[in-house]
Formats: structure tokens, sequence, C-alpha cells
């Protein structure tokens, strides 16, 4: 007996952006083509919004009037395609800021990347002889700055029922020369500040829960930047593929040593050397270019009240880089150009070449052997330094 098919509403059901609302997760919608014509953006019911390339963000699909509460999210979207042809992306993280403390010794894992603009780096390490063995590491330990006080207490609870396997590590890894040290007690070895053998175990213990044969837990990889940009160009290829962004001094009286630029979408930061540059010339509006992107905060996009930009927090320095400050420069065309190539940067007088001219022969003479020995004589030395001798006929 044939199995009866699915109808079709389970199969629409599956494929609507309904069935993966949630609150708790901060999501942007977006519709094509016909369905945008009739405010379809794969609710219950069309909404009033009705033209393409519209954004919305969804509080609740019903709400106590039976209505889909929403609101457009046109300045999310906005920045974020401002933000993609800037070709920028956080060149560091800093110690201080909420996100570092979320992300953990994971911030510290450098990614290699793979251009042909970027030196090759050394991606091996060979084990020397002497040097001692180390156990397999995870980088994914538990984060106990974005613990809650209850989250904390059973942290340590555990970690007291992990004290047999500490010593255990410490006998067979320790990394001393002291047969005494490895027999001292966890207090003289607590004492010690300068010892990192906990930190190896707890991220040796770490791999050990990852991987398993029946692992609980996923190894966590949270992206480093919070998703603002997957690329992992260098600042040469962003120059290269990137045209800068236009931008306007707002304010040059911030800072005796700051001017600040709207630009991108942000105000961010002039460095000082550039101001003196661009401001002696007085154009208010020009072009620039990211010099330092540092990101401190980054938006809480699961849990009860879901945030977007308004979570964000960049730290930007910016530079000119205008036609002006091109033009200024020994070689003004972009790098690769027929231009940059057949450019010829200007000799001073300073650094003039001179170059030393061979004498030749007078062929004004009176005595005619004294000329026809003249003029052989010349012939030979052309002969004897360019490969080609040009021949010319005289009356």
């Amino acid at each position: 007996m044939a199995s009866t098919p699915p109808s079709q509403f389970a199969a629409l059901l599956r494929r609507s952006k309904f069935a993966s609302f949630d609150p708790t997760i901060g999501q942007v919608y977006t519709t094509f083509d016909g369905h945008a014509a009739r405010g379809n953006f794969g609710f219950k019911r069309p909404l009033a919004l009705r033209r393409r390339n519209a954004h919305i963000t969804v509080q609740a699909v019903d709400s106590r009037e039976q209505q889909t509460v929403w609101r457009s999210a046109e300045p999310q979207n906005r920045w974020i395609r401002m933000w993609d042809e800037t070709g920028a992306s956080p060149l560091s993280n800093t110690h201080n800021g909420s996100w570092s403390a979320r992300l953990g010794p994971l911030g510290e894992i450098e990614f290699s990347v793979d251009s042909d603009l970027v030196p090759r780096a050394e991606t091996t390490k060979t084990k020397t002889e002497g040097e001692p063995e180390r156990p397999p590491m995870s980088q994914a330990t538990r984060n106990i700055d974005a613990m809650s006080d209850e989250e904390f207490d059973w942290y340590l609870r555990r970690l007291r029922q992990l004290r047999p396997a500490f010593r255990q590590y410490l006998q067979k890894y320790a990394q001393t020369a002291d047969p005494a040290e490895k027999d001292a007690t966890l207090l003289s070895r607590s004492l010690n500040a300068s010892g990192n053998d906990f930190k190896d175990f707890l991220a040796h213990q770490a791999y050990k829960e990852y991987h398993s044969p029946r692992p609980r837990v996923i190894e966590q990889q949270p992206h480093r930047y919070a998703g603002l940009s997957y690329t992992r160009a260098s600042s040469l290829q962003t120059r290269l593929n990137n045209k800068p962004h236009l931008g306007r001094i707002i304010d040059d009286d911030y800072d005796e040593k700051k001017t600040l630029v709207a630009t991108a979408g942000m105000t961010s930061i002039l460095a000082p050397s550039a101001a003196g540059h661009h401001l002696s010339n007085k154009p208010r509006v020009s072009t620039y270019r990211f010099n330092e992107v540092v990101l401190d905060a980054a938006p809480v996009t699961v849990g009860v009240h879901p945030e977007g930009l308004e979570g964000v927090k960049l730290r930007t320095d910016v530079i000119v880089d205008s036609e002006e400050t091109r033009e200024a420069k020994e070689n003004p065309y972009p790098p690769g150009t027929k231009e940059y190539i057949a450019h010829v940067a200007p000799i001073s007088p300073s650094m003039g070449v001179t170059s030393s001219t061979r004498q030749q022969g007078s062929f004004t003479t009176k005595n005619p052997a004294t000329a026809t020995t003249a003029l052989l004589g010349t012939l030979q030395n052309i002969t004897n330094t360019a490969p080609v001798a040009s021949r010319s006929t005289s009356t």
C-alpha cells in the first residue's frame, strides 16, 4: 500500500520563515520579486510594507491584537553593506572590552591568511631533540569571566574533584628539571605564581572532553570578530581592491591631538599626522581609509531582548586617501597598472648623473693621411664598442 504523500501545507510550513522564527534570536528578514509587491515576508499575514529591498525585524508573530509586530531594519542593512564596501576588518581586540571578556582565550588564536600578498608563514613546527613531550590541548576552555555566581561555584566544585588527575598530569608532563619539584605538594605549587601547569592541565582536560568517544559538549569556535567581517584580507589587498570612502570633518576642536570625522556611518578619529596635512588644505569633505579598527563590544543577538547595532562599539582611526595625497607620492598611480610601471621618478639636480663622452677624431685636418688614419681609428672604436655599427657616406 502506497504511503500518503505529505500535504502541501506541511511543505510550505517547512520552507516558511514562520517555522524558523524565534523571538529570542535577533534576525533580519527580507523578501524578493512578487512577494515584495504583496508584502509577503513568510509569516501568517502580509505586512504593510510593499517594496523591494525592504528589511525588517519581527518581535512577535501574533500580538494581543492579532497583528504581526515588526519594525524597519534598514539602518542595520545599510550599515552592513557600507561596511562591506570598505573592506576593513578589526586588527586587534582590546583586552578591556566586553567582547574580549566573552571571547576568552579563543581571541588569541591567529588564523593563517591565504593570499599572494602575504609572505608564507611557517605552519608546522618540528620537535627538537630534548624538548619535553606536550599533551594535546584545546584553547576552548571555560571562560570564568562570562560565568554567573552559581556557575562559578559549580565550576570550583568540579575542579576540586580533578585534584587526583592534576597530580598524575604533573608527574607525567611537568616541565621542570628538578625531580624534587615534581614531588612537591599542590600548595607549594600554588605559591609559584609564574607556573602555568594548571592552565595546560585545563586545556588538556578540555581536549579530552571534546574528543571523547561520546562527547556531551561541542568545542566552541566563536568568530573572532563576532561575524563583523569574514574575509581575512591583508591591508595591501584591501587597498588595491577597495576604494576609499567619503567622509566629512565634523569637529576640529574635539581634542588638541584628535579630529573627528564622520565616514562610513560612524564617527572616527583622524590620525594626528594626517590631520595636519588635511586641515592645511581646508577641504572639509574628502575620502578616507580605515587605519585601525578595534571591536570593544558586540551585540547580544540571543537573549530575552536581542540587540542590534545599538550593542556594537567600534573604535576606528582613519587616514586621508584623496587625489591630493596620492599626487604627493613619488608614484601616484595604482600599483600594477601600466602607468605605475612606466612611471619615471624625476631626478633632482643634486642627484644628476654625469656620463663620460668619447672623444672622436677630428676630420678637419689639412693632412689627408692623418685624416684617413683618424677615420679608420674612429670606425674601429665604434665596431669594438657597439654590436651594430651604422654606415655613413660623405661627399
